[in-house]
């Protein structure tokens, strides 16, 4: 093994431009894998602030079909939907309901800043845990007294008090003065359902707007459940309450829509109208495949022409006694290493990318890109699957030539 070792590292050394051009392929093909697989698992991954978000259905969008003629009304739920029905619910550990206020500004003193704002009730945290530096969570005394109290981030309350104690201190946001009772670290940015500068409470006495509907409102419910299992009882239930809400005659209604879904559904759904979470894994790997087989098909024809032109090489082997199964593991071995030194490179390159892309916010402020170490492996076991795949059909061609053809051309 050392011996074929030594020689992969020579014929690296001899043929330089081969070499070049397969090393460059494989630490760019390891490299994209990694960026687009950080930036699905950092978005979507159960990692973080994200932990539950596997075990976690989220119904952000109601519809209520009308008479053919009078079309359909379209939006996120109301607050009455989630407490008079959805909340009832048995089959989920737990539920929670927010409200986006997407872009705002906050104001203290002569400062003032862009954020966004999201309304929460007391067990969000339970859902999504923000992790406390300071200070403490809403309760449901907070809501019901309605008390003008908010959670900010470590980096807001850096930007608006300095080395000042946030704690108790003011800020104005939306023409309304709220007080800083907790501080917790900041949410990457990509986990969007989870993601705020600041966080208020959800006001559980909004009064319903009967001249718009009942159910159609402005926001998200998120439920938690136990596994797997309670997770897909839970979504048979959701359309069995959903199928209980009366609709209204007068207004040509004729039926509700709605689905609770995982936060990899939703992606497939809005996009391919897919509903199956396993559709999620499948179009990665699919991706992943494509990505990967396209520079594999290049590889098998480089390999074939760097190979054949080591026929005379093989052939002085095999009039040594060389077998052929022997030439073939010498070729392969070559090809495992080459990929192990382009596979080292490609992951150098993806943490270089990534702190640039962090460094310098090109995703966005805020917004992050996180490497799982799992991805490392599976975008190597990828590519050395995909090397002996380029490399195992050229090998077993020249190592099966005759060693007097092999002698008379360096080339067959």
């Amino acid at each position: 093994m050392v011996t074929y070792i030594k020689l992969a590292w020579y014929s690296l050394k001899k043929n330089p431009f081969f070499s070049f051009i397969i090393l460059f392929g494989i630490s760019i093909t390891i490299m994209m894998v990694m960026f687009i697989g950080s930036i699905l698992d950092t978005s979507y991954g159960p990692n973080g602030t994200y932990i539950n978000t596997d075990r976690t259905l989220i119904a952000n969008n109601i519809k209520v079909n009308r008479i053919e003629g009078h079309g359909y009304s379209n939006s996120s739920l109301s607050y009455y939907a989630y407490k008079e029905y959805f909340s009832k619910m048995k089959s989920f550990e737990v539920s929670t309901i927010t409200m986006n206020h997407w872009f705002s500004n906050v104001y203290y003193k002569n400062l003032a800043k862009k954020i966004k704002r999201l309304d929460i009730d007391e067990k969000f945290t339970q859902i999504y845990p923000l992790e406390f530096i300071k200070g403490r969570p809403f309760n449901f005394e907070d809501l019901n007294e309605r008390r003008k109290i908010t959670i900010i981030t470590d980096k807001l309350a850096k930007d608006l008090f300095g080395e000042e104690d946030p704690l108790g201190k003011k800020i104005k946001t939306d023409s309304e003065m709220f007080e800083v009772i907790g501080v917790v670290k900041a949410v990457n940015k990509l986990r969007k359902n989870a993601a705020a500068d600041i966080y208020t409470p959800y006001n559980i006495h909004k009064k319903v707007d009967t001249d718009w509907h009942l159910v159609l409102g402005s926001s998200h419910v998120f439920m938690k459940f136990k596994d797997k299992d309670a997770l897909i009882r839970g979504q048979e239930e959701y359309q069995e309450v959903l199928s209980s809400i009366p609709i209204d005659a007068s207004k040509n209604e004729v039926s509700l829509e709605s689905r609770a879904m995982t936060e990899k559904v939703n992606i497939f759904y809005n996009m391919l109208d897919v509903e199956d979470e396993k559709m999620y894994y499948v179009y990665l790997y699919v991706i992943v495949l494509i990505i990967m087989a396209i520079p594999a098909l290049s590889l098998i024809n480089l390999n074939i022409t760097r190979i054949a032109e080591r026929t005379s090489e093989m052939g002085i082997r095999k009039a040594f006694g060389a077998s052929s199964s022997d030439l073939l593991k010498q070729l392969l071995v070559e090809n495992v290493f080459t990929t192990l030194i382009g596979g080292m490179m490609g992951i150098l390159f993806s943490f270089i990318m990534v702190y640039l892309f962090n460094a310098f916010s090109w995703m966005g402020e805020g917004e992050t890109l996180e490497i799982n170490y799992w991805l490392l492996v599976f975008g190597l076991s990828c590519t050395l699957f995909f090397s002996i795949l380029s490399g195992f059909y050229p090998a077993l061609k020249v190592s099966n030539f005759g060693i007097i053809n092999s002698l008379k051309s360096d080339k067959q």
